[in-house]
């Protein structure tokens, strides 16, 4: 295939941004791959642009039809962003996504903490500095460092000003302790989250087949939203867009807000959250049986989108 040029790939960009959150499945698989081709040669022009290679390693880490092919992407995700943290040796962003792609390779945890700590040597700030504290702590508790691993988390926590990623921080800090190897972590209706266990679980799937209440049910690969007409899968995107306007609930969301929580830098097309919208209301209305989610659920105002529903609803991580 002939390099196009850097005017030629932008367009590019904008005609395959467009198409974000219209197709499942393999349609689904045929864009990431498409994106896959599109950054790639975004690097090939240009080598110290992190913001190329971090797309790469999303879509490489997204596309996959069985888990052969999902290891050999994640490898090469791996090798995408340390080319970049080569190429853009003084930006901070591709070490900090390495240190989670390598996380989740169990016994990598000193890989972990040597991206993570250039990461922060590199000026990490924000959302994503937290982030990483709490992916640090989990590192170094694994490694024996239990004292140094609860110092992160308490950083974490007084950089959290808002409480914004509260769930996070409890989430990652809960996963230290021997005696939690895969916890559950519950946010009720107008509650702080909770830890439940695996039995208290399954109480609550069943209450929501039998109509007590919703259930966003985030604790595997695969992402469900559970309600007393159907479980409907949800897609990664999907899941998490949802995620974060029910952690939210009673307030609105901003476009601008969901997208820096979901895409973080990530560059995304105008109407990419209308379109997402409408497919999760879509999905809703599958699971509850109702037609009013845009009136009544799932709530367009005036500063964007609320979760403002009548019936009990539970959110498992």
């Amino acid at each position: 295939m002939q390099q196009k040029t850097l005017e030629e790939l932008l367009d590019w960009e904008d005609n395959w941004l467009d198409r974000d959150g219209l197709d499942e499945g393999e349609e689904r698989n045929a864009w990431l791959e498409e994106g896959v081709d599109l950054y790639k040669q975004f690097i090939q022009l240009d080598k110290k642009e992190p913001r190329y290679s971090i797309t790469l390693s999303e879509l490489y880490l997204e596309v996959g039809r069985d888990e052969k092919m999902k290891r050999g992407n994640q490898l090469a995700a791996y090798e995408t962003l340390r080319l970049a943290s080569i190429h853009a040796s003084t930006k901070p962003d591709a070490f900090y996504h390495l240190s989670f792609v390598l996380a989740k390779e169990k016994r990598k945890w000193e890989a972990v903490l040597f991206y993570g700590n250039e990461a922060l040597e590199r000026g990490l700030v924000g959302s994503k500095r937290i982030k990483l504290l709490c992916n640090l702590g989990l590192g170094y508790a694994r490694l024996g460092y239990i004292d140094k691993a609860f110092k992160l988390f308490e950083e974490a926590k007084m950089l959290d000003e808002h409480h914004e990623h509260e769930w996070f921080i409890e989430l990652y800090s809960d996963k230290i302790k021997e005696n939690r190897r895969e916890p559950i972590l519950l946010k009720e209706s107008n509650e702080k989250r909770r830890f439940v266990s695996r039995d208290s679980y399954k109480d609550v799937i069943e209450d929501a087949m039998n109509g007590k209440c919703v259930v966003l049910d985030l604790t595997k690969a695969d992402k469900y939203f559970r309600a007393f007409k159907d479980d409907v899968h949800l897609e990664r995107k999907e899941a998490e867009i949802l995620g974060f306007i029910m952690d939210h609930a009673l307030s609105s969301c901003s476009k601008e807000s969901i997208e820096k929580s979901i895409w973080e830098e990530r560059k995304v097309s105008d109407s990419t959250v209308k379109k997402y919208m409408l497919k999760i209301r879509n999905k809703l209305s599958q699971a509850m049986g109702r037609e009013d989610i845009k009136d009544s659920v799932l709530v367009t105002t005036n500063k964007g989108y609320e979760w403002r529903i009548d019936t009990p609803y539970y959110v498992l991580r």
